[in-house]
């Protein structure tokens, strides 16, 4: 394996164990790594995020500003005392200088725990969200981080889907410390000035007047709490500039609030106010008949059971059309068309048989809330694999990946049948903003360039050559002792990815037609979503190796996609991710899970 290096050809050391092995996100004066420790008792595997010191390339595609120190040191003396389930883990810090270090990357290396289970709205359907009891779950989940963070005097003031990450037990991760506050020390409580965050998710006080910290996090947790229960956001600033916003200031009734059941809506009335001194606080949230609500998700106060909530967050996918699966219901494959798309189930025609006794949901996840068969069917599929899930396996890297602390993951595996797909050829990616595709990469990557294209999305081509070393398709690994791969495979998460990516002279602008894509290739998409924010990332699109299985699928997948976010919100992420692949010319070549 070739160990990752800087523009300059300057390596990465050695962080408190942890080993540096593959970039996994950022740009500009960020860098976000996956890391091993074999011999680490709990964390293996990490997340190194480095903020360089350097300055800036000339070639630079946009003005940087240098990353500031001293919020940095408030960072990391803020994060690293942080010690709860829901927020992720500070490991360790080493800062490299170039006085002292000429032949590393200079600046300030973070090791932090590594969000196997990825982007926690990755998984959820724009306009759509999760079904109640899962919103609930996770809900629950943040507001005890939440209450932590402020017991500790600790404001987040940048709380938003981005941040939210999922452990290997699918668990809710609160993540980047970055703009956070001490608002509260020895007893004494000081306002705090600066409007920090996403506009769709900040408190209305925050306009430039003082205003406290624990009333701006509640607002923010309340949108939060919408977005999972509707799959979008109320509005896109809250401010007279957004009509949506004045309309609920207005008190106004409109859709999407008329599809919340009352006892939700009642609690985001109340941490939704307006004013931040009558707004709901953490102790009343906590007395609200629907934070008490029962939850078959979380039986007598335990924790979830992970396979469950990857089955709950796949079953929303389907009621919402955004995954769809080949149905089974005497071991063999059913009947169905030669063209099936990712997000539109209806393709499947009626009359597919189900048979509700061989394939009863599990006990923990609700009924689905939809009279549609073909949707029930494939719900009782995934049914059907998760009460099949195995406790233990060896994974096509020959990793062992059955070990309880990463049940989510293997659940999530096995469920949208990876391993027949892409096994052996390919690490888990518990990213759902992915696809395969019948299509050789070429053709693949050619629609979606010109795709890109017709829609006004600024993208840079970089074609994959084809003695480029690519972790993600190979089976190599340097630990010494097994890890369990659903951990470590380089999509596993995009942590704190900033928005800024150095420009690459190896990246083709224009001339795509004449570029050879046959190897697959990198596109670099910048663009804005629904709501004026920006969005960044990259679409990864591989040739499958021979040895993959084709399993019980109609078609053979030859072509990977994935769709890696670097900035800005999952659900706007995701529907960029739904347009691509159900475009006319795409969605023939999709082959379903």
């Amino acid at each position: 394996m070739i160990l990752p290096t800087s523009s300059t050809g300057k390596s990465y050391p050695d962080i408190k164990g942890y080993r540096i092995v593959q970039q996994i996100g950022g740009g500009g004066f960020s860098r976000v790594f996956r890391a091993i420790n074999p011999k680490a008792s709990v964390h293996k595997v990490a997340a190194v995020k480095v903020v360089s010191y350097a300055k800036p390339s000339s070639a630079a595609s946009r003005q940087i500003h240098p990353p500031d120190r001293q919020a940095l040191k408030k960072e990391v003396q803020i994060h690293k005392v942080l010690k709860h389930q829901h927020v992720l883990e500070f490991l360790e810090a080493e800062e490299y200088l170039k006085e002292t270090s000429s032949n590393h990357v200079p600046g300030l290396y973070m090791v932090l725990e590594y969000g196997a289970g990825g982007d926690l709205f990755d998984k959820i359907a724009p306009d759509v969200g999760v079904m109640e009891d899962l919103a609930h779950v996770y809900f629950v989940q943040l507001m005890g981080a939440l209450e932590y963070i402020h017991s500790q005097g600790v404001a987040h003031r940048d709380i938003k889907p981005e941040n939210l990450l999922l452990d290997a037990n699918g668990l809710l991760k609160l993540a980047d410390f970055g703009l956070c506050s001490v608002y509260r020390y020895k007893g004494k409580e000081r306002e705090m000035k600066g409007a920090c965050g996403s506009l769709p998710y900040i408190a209305p006080e925050m306009n430039g007047q003082p205003y406290r910290g624990e009333p701006a996090d509640v607002w923010s947790t309340g949108v939060v709490l919408f977005a999972l229960l509707v799959g979008n956001t109320p509005w896109d600033e809250p401010t007279r500039r957004s009509e949506e916003f004045m309309a609920y200031f207005n008190g106004q009734t409109y859709y999407p609030w008329t599809k919340i059941e009352s006892d939700a809506l009642s609690l985001l009335h109340g941490m939704l106010c307006v004013y931040p001194q009558k707004r709901l606080s953490i102790a009343d949230i906590k007395k609200h008949k629907w934070y008490l609500r029962d939850n078959p998700f979380v039986p007598r106060g335990q924790d979830p059971d992970p396979a469950s909530l990857a089955e709950g967050l796949l079953q929303g996918l389907i009621v919402s059309g955004d995954l769809t699966y080949q149905l089974h219901t005497d071991g063999k494959r059913a009947n169905v068309p030669d063209h099936i798309s990712l997000t539109q189930p209806e393709a499947f025609g009626a009359g597919l048989a189900f048979d509700s006794a061989r394939l009863p949901p599990s006990s923990a996840v609700p009924a689905l809330k939809t009279s549609d068969p073909i949707k029930i069917a494939m719900s009782q599929q995934i049914s059907a694999r998760r009460n099949n899930v195995p406790s233990a396996s060896i994974d096509g890297l020959g990793m062992a990946a059955g070990a309880a602390s990463s049940q989510f993951t293997q659940a999530m595996n096995h469920m949208t049948q990876w391993s027949s797909l892409a096994g052996g050829v390919a690490r888990f990616s518990p990213h759902l903003t992915r696809a395969f595709c019948s299509g050789s990469a070429d053709v693949v990557a050619r629609q979606i360039i010109d795709l890109l294209g017709n829609m006004s999305i600024t993208h840079n081509v970089r074609p994959t050559r084809s003695d480029q070393d690519d972790d993600f398709f190979t089976n190599d690994d340097p630990a010494s002792s097994p890890i369990d791969s659903s951990t470590i495979g380089d999509d596993a998460m995009d942590l704190d990815m900033v928005s800024v990516y150095d420009e690459d002279p190896t990246i083709t602008r224009r001339g795509t037609a004449k570029k050879n894509l046959t190897n697959g290739c990198t596109i670099r998409v910048t663009t804005t979503d629904n709501r004026k924010c920006a969005l960044r990332g990259e679409i990864i699109i591989n040739p499958l190796s021979s040895n993959a299985q084709p399993g019980n699928n109609a078609k053979q997948a030859k072509t990977y996609i994935l769709m890696r976010k670097s900035k800005g919100d999952p659900l706007e992420w995701r529907r960029l991710f739904r347009a691509l692949v159900t475009d006319e010319k795409v969605r023939p070549m999709i082959v379903a899970d």
